[in-house]
């Protein structure tokens, strides 16, 4: 025991300068935080902003009710170890956005931000009233109540303090529900486009399925919708209140496939649209496809464009819904860039599995990067943000 305190005494009592060169040796953000977690004396050696460290790659966690969570890091092109975390919870995960993920309180109906990396947490107000609302309103009727679906973040927390969190609703007749850091509630946006997960457009008796909605540009968002037929940009009003508003909408151009599912991605300053398509081949098989438009939402008086690429160059893309991550190859060993890394569902002899895959666009072949009954509920990447929200950077920009 004496010997213990010993060898501890001793490591905290290594020079901060011998701490800061060590440290330069690391290259993993997760390998930073641990070492900077040894001891106190370590955690105030190192400087709160880190510029040495290079970017990182996304991890895919899967978040279940019931079971521990799930993490899964790519180690090489085609590679990757998957391990559970020991956090165990009875939550449920909404979304993912700059590194932050929404998280689901079942039984309290609290929604929280989470960041998995530095274990920062910010709460939010509860649901509860907002959804028994719904639920009188409906006649209290338990299959006529509300579910929250998905959400979305509309800027990085730990940038500024005016970022809106967006939860949508299902099967209700409010649109997305809003909530800013400090608000004691929700606000319901029954103005907004968004009724029952459908976007209705002004002057038409038609609404159509919402499939995509991600942050584009300061203070917008871009959503697609009814099989890939139609575009809306949205603009957010930090308030306070935090409000979401159509400013625009209209439909996609014709050279878009009407498929489903799509993902739109934020990359290099552009807006990437892909979807997926199946080909039949001639074995009478059908081999899915995917393409990549270049994506230029439209505005009131102005059509969007989308033009097809078929090489996205040195980026690699991460897919999921409404928080796909865009990353460049040549800042990995190893890695290919061109490609584009999905999830994948199978059911396969009765068990639910499920696969990491990449698909290479200059050659059109899929490969599976790893497969597992392990990831059978659904996965959410998260990139790697070090920053505190509350105000001091945590190593790395």
């Amino acid at each position: 025991m004496a010997g213990a305190i010993t060898r501890r005494a001793m490591w905290a009592g290594l020079s901060a300068h011998l701490v800061n060169i060590t440290s330069k040796f690391l290259r993993s953000a997760a390998d930073f935080l641990r070492f900077r977690s040894v001891c106190r004396s370590w955690r105030s050696a190192l400087p709160l902003s880190r510029c040495h460290l290079p970017p990182q790659l996304p991890i895919l966690l899967v978040i279940s009710a019931f079971e521990d969570w799930i993490t899964f890091r790519l180690t090489g092109d085609s590679a990757g170890h998957c391990c559970r975390t020991g956090i165990f919870a009875y939550i449920s995960c909404l979304g993912s956005s700059y590194g932050w993920l929404i998280l689901f309180h079942e039984g309290s109906k609290e929604v929280s931000l989470f960041n998995p990396y530095t274990a920062e947490a910010i709460p939010l107000p509860s649901l509860t009233p907002l959804l028994d609302k719904i639920e009188q309103e409906n006649g209290n009727k338990p299959d006529d109540g509300a579910t929250v679906e998905h959400a979305l973040l509309s800027s990085d927390p730990t940038l500024h303090r005016d970022f809106v969190v967006i939860v949508f609703l299902e099967a209700v007749h409010l649109r997305c529900v809003t909530c800013r850091p400090g608000e004691r509630s929700w606000t319901a946006n029954p103005n907004s486009i968004f009724l029952d997960l459908r976007l209705t457009i002004p002057g038409e008796d038609l609404s159509f399925p919402m499939m995509e909605v991600v942050p584009y540009g300061e203070g917008r968002l871009c959503a697609i919708y009814g099989d890939n037929r139609y575009w809306a940009v949205l603009g957010v009003d930090p308030g306070p209140p935090g409000r979401v508003k159509v400013t625009a909408w209209g439909r996609l151009p014709s050279c878009v496939p009407h498929t489903i599912p799509s993902a739109l991605v934020p990359s290099a300053g552009e807006l990437l649209l892909v979807t997926w398509c199946h080909e039949r081949t001639a074995n009478a098989t059908r081999d899915l496809i995917l393409r990549v438009f270049r994506f230029d939402p439209g505005e009131m008086g102005r059509e969007a464009v989308a033009s097809e690429v078929e090489d996205i160059g040195d980026r690699m893309l991460f897919l999921g819904k409404s928080h796909s991550v865009s990353v460049a190859a040549r800042d990995f060993t190893g890695f290919q860039g061109n490609a584009i890394y999905y999830v994948d569902y199978e059911l396969i002899l009765g068990k639910m599995m499920t696969a990491l895959c990449v698909f290479r666009l200059r050659s059109s072949e899929t490969a599976y990067v790893f497969e597992s009954n392990l990831l059978r509920f659904t996965a959410w990447w998260a990139s790697a943000n070090l920053r505190s929200y509350n105000g001091s950077l945590r190593g790395y920009n």
